[in-house]
């Protein structure tokens, strides 16, 4: 199991677990969380909003984050594991955006922390609303993801046809890409494959692309592509 260290400082008001900021490049302690007020115990908000900001900020290339948790359901897995998820608000490098996302981990009672989590964007805030499809951002989102398994799967020819692709408005800087459809390996055969992509217009630069194939397989990360 992957556990990371928690690596910022939270700052706690009242209403709710307030946005708790973190850069990847220079991690600090974190104290223990006085209140809680969006469920579970103050332990696990602490130990959740520490993995989530570090897992965020690792997939947004370093960039510093900052988070607003909204709900967080506990649910007993084993008589020492937690299974936590929930829903929050991320901000990019203080951005007025935030970016809704949805999260699950496992949370150890015995060690105070938790397991690095599963993070899917969008879906959350109110904010959000669909825009036609950019084929050039399509097409560089496949070229990525092409040239990913390409690597992954080295020596066979890869092809992606995907036939559902949604474009959601994230405030007024970003988009996200969820695409899905068939990886094509040519002899091998084929296999379904999910896309999830958010793209910065301001900078122009893809933040995050991450790929499954097969059902239940898991997102794998490309991380943050700078660039392009």
């Amino acid at each position: 199991m992957r556990r990371l260290p928690l690596l910022l400082i939270l700052l706690l008001g009242s209403g709710m677990l307030p946005a708790a900021t973190a850069q990847a490049s220079n991690p600090v302690p974190v104290p223990t969380a006085p209140t809680s007020a969006v469920g579970g115990t103050e332990a696990i908000n602490g130990a959740v909003a520490g993995v989530l900001i570090t897992a965020l900020a690792e997939q947004f290339g370093g960039r510093s984050v900052s988070i607003m948790l909204d709900r967080v359901n506990v649910q007993p897995a084993s008589i020492r594991d937690r299974i936590v998820n929930g829903e929050g608000r991320a901000r990019i490098e203080g951005d007025e955006d935030w970016i809704g996302f949805r999260f699950s981990t496992l949370y150890d009672t015995t060690f105070n922390s938790a397991a690095y989590p599963d993070i899917t964007l969008g879906g959350v805030t109110s904010g959000e609303r669909d825009v036609p499809n950019d084929t050039t951002l399509v097409r560089e989102l496949d070229d990525r993801v092409v040239e990913r398994l390409g690597q992954e799967f080295t020596g066979q020819v890869v092809r992606l046809q995907l036939d559902r692709i949604t474009t959601v408005e994230a405030g007024s800087r970003y988009l996200r890409i969820n695409a899905s459809g068939i990886a094509d390996f040519g002899a091998e055969g084929t296999s379904p494959a999910q896309i999830e992509a958010l793209y910065d217009r301001r900078s122009k630069a893809w933040l995050r692309v991450n790929y499954e194939l097969g059902p239940g397989a898991g997102m794998q990360e490309l991380g943050a592509l700078a660039g392009g």
